[in-house]
């Protein structure tokens, strides 16, 4: 569980922050992506693909089949993250698969296979980590899905792989702009009366937006601030560098994407870490242009989404209502570290703390019966979540010594 928590934290900030954008517009060549499947002669291969997937803590962990140069395969979970520039494998998967030997990487979504060169593939260090009844071993990044039409189905848990042109277009129209060397891809969303550049991020579990930009929306429309300090699910992140400590909730009336309205769109407000580094600053580097932020887990799991990469453009299908109060939860801001989760943050409402009897820096060890160490992110999520004055029993560590506080649930 640690290993696999560190995996996606160190992905995360590699992803935002250590990316070169010498040549932003050189995408890879689809010359390679598109093969014959292994092992069938000269069969044709399919042209579209689709498999299950887990939604775990507002992300997509989806099903791959990888082939083994015996022939063999080995069937994991990749976290689907269209804010990650780089397909990443865990290091016994990279080995296995002969990687280390310059291999090619061959893997199959549905019947649809993708074959990738060794060069295009990097390995982390961590051990993979089960998510139901299999591991996640890979992480399937936004520069090699770039090159197909892909279709999200959040109702369904299905992701489907076409190649161009494959598949017809279904719902609301919203162009896309990419970044041909690292996929990713941001759409233009009038917030407030302007247009903005923000991300389309399957791989963060929320909507975070720049604070300098945000204060100006609440200048305005004060209502708008939920709390200070991430809590819940907008506490994706969980690294203790004050970014989610700090951050402003908010609840935005309605982000509009061309002819599309998103309406009641939770949002975590967040500017400089305690280094006096920008994050949002930091993610645009691997963006066409600045963004002020991404859409999380949270907006897009309410469509069905094409993203028709090649013709620059997604389609957006409404499948549930948003959900005003999926931040209805007990106010702690978490940091995992020292494989634990430690109080980072109370969070505040018109400034004053909404759990007693807690201090930054004590270690959380439950909530009710829930052992949060052996836990998932969205168990312990789920587990904090409730409705606004239901209480919940936290057992916590504080200098050696256990204790336990009472929370109530507050509507953020």
């Amino acid at each position: 569980m640690q290993a696999f928590r560190i995996f996606l934290t160190t992905i995360m900030i590699w992803s935002s922050c250590s990316f070169g954008l010498e040549h932003p517009n050189e995408g890879p060549s689809n010359e390679n992506l598109l093969q014959a499947k292994p092992g069938i002669g000269n069969a044709a291969p399919s042209r579209m693909g689709t498999t299950r997937f887990v939604f775990e803590g507002n992300r997509i962990f989806a099903e791959l089949e990888f082939v083994l140069p015996d022939g063999g395969s080995h069937r994991c979970l990749a976290f689907v993250d269209l804010g990650s520039p780089r397909m990443t494998v865990s290091l016994s998967l990279f080995r296995e698969l002969g990687l280390n030997q310059k291999k090619s990487l061959i893997f199959r979504v549905g019947e649809m296979p993708v074959t990738l060169s060794s060069s295009e593939v990097q390995s982390s260090p961590s051990p993979s980590y089960p998510l139901g009844d299999l591991k996640v071993e890979a992480i399937l990044s936004a520069d090699i899905l770039q090159n197909f039409q892909v279709v999200i189905d959040y109702k369904q848990r299905t992701l489907t792989l076409a190649q161009p042109n494959s598949l017809a277009p279904l719902g609301t129209p919203v162009p896309l702009r990419l970044n041909h060397k690292t996929g990713l891809a941001i759409v233009d969303a009038m917030i407030d009366g302007k247009l903005y550049p923000v991300t389309i991020d399957s791989g963060s579990g929320y909507t975070w937006l720049q604070k300098t930009v945000a204060q100006e929306w609440l200048t305005r429309h004060s209502e708008w601030e939920r709390g200070i300090g991430a809590v819940g699910v907008s506490n994706m992140r969980m690294s203790d560098d004050g970014i989610e400590a700090s951050g402003t909730l908010m609840r935005i009336s309605e982000i509009q994407l061309g002819a599309l309205h998103i309406r009641q769109v939770g949002a975590l407000a967040i500017g400089p870490d305690e280094r006096h580094s920008d994050f949002i600053d930091c993610y645009s580097k691997k963006n066409v242009v600045p963004v002020i932020g991404w859409l999380g887990g949270n907006v897009l799991q309410q469509f069905r989404i094409m993203l028709d990469y090649p013709n620059q453009i997604s389609y957006w299908s409404e499948q549930s209502a948003p959900d005003s109060h999926d931040l209805d939860q007990i106010g702690l801001t978490l940091a995992f570290k020292r494989g634990g989760y430690f109080v980072a943050a109370i969070a505040t409402q018109k400034g004053k703390p909404t759990v007693d009897g807690v201090r930054i820096g004590d270690r959380l060890l439950q909530v009710d019966e829930l052992k949060v160490d052996t836990a998932t992110w969205g168990t312990i999520f789920t587990a904090m979540h409730g409705k606004p004055g239901e209480t919940r029993t936290l057992t916590l560590q504080r200098n050696g010594e256990k204790f336990t506080a009472k929370a109530i649930v507050q509507e953020f």
